[in-house]
């Protein structure tokens, strides 16, 4: 999904999108830190992510994020006291992708040859596989530009792995 150039010694990330849209196509779930719950709870998508996607969240992400789940989201039994490190031995565990917005964790997926996807990814799934309307699409997607913290080059990609979408 991503390669690495070096220029003037700065470390560039390049990114193939239709490469992208074919890994989203595929996804079918993931193991999910409370974050991403967060995010897709207050973008209204907790549900029908739920529902499309084979949601797996560690017992400490489930005591983190503080209130129950849709019914259809499997908890791991996984609990050893930090809901990073749970998300990552779960989804090791599984082979799994990690479902995360902190850099940290999917940095470390990466290393781990395990996928990542942020919220963003996720929305770009579900308008790839045809499980959400583009104007279902643009409601979340503007949702969730108020809420997350992702860089430029984050929206970039998402930007780029839409307009393979639209064209």
């Amino acid at each position: 999904m991503v390669q690495r150039n070096r220029f003037a010694g700065k470390v560039i990330l390049s990114v193939d999108p239709e490469r992208i849209v074919s890994e989203l196509k595929e996804l079918r779930g993931g193991v999910a830190d409370t974050c991403t719950l967060i995010y897709l709870e207050r973008i209204d998508l907790l549900p029908l992510v739920s529902d499309f996607f084979h949601l797996q969240v560690p017992f400490d992400v489930v005591q983190e994020f503080g209130h129950p789940l849709p019914e259809c989201v499997l908890c791991g039994n996984t609990c050893i006291g930090d809901a990073d490190q749970a998300v990552m031995k779960l989804a090791l565990e599984q082979r799994v992708p990690v479902l995360s917005e902190d850099r940290q964790l999917l940095m470390s997926s990466r290393g781990l040859g395990l996928k990542y996807y942020n919220t963003l990814m996720i929305l770009l799934a579900l308008l790839h596989q045809q499980k959400m309307s583009l104007a279902e699409y643009e409601r979340a997607s503007s949702s969730l530009r108020k809420i997350a913290r992702y860089s430029p080059a984050v929206w970039k990609v998402g930007e780029q792995v839409f307009s393979l979408y639209v064209r």
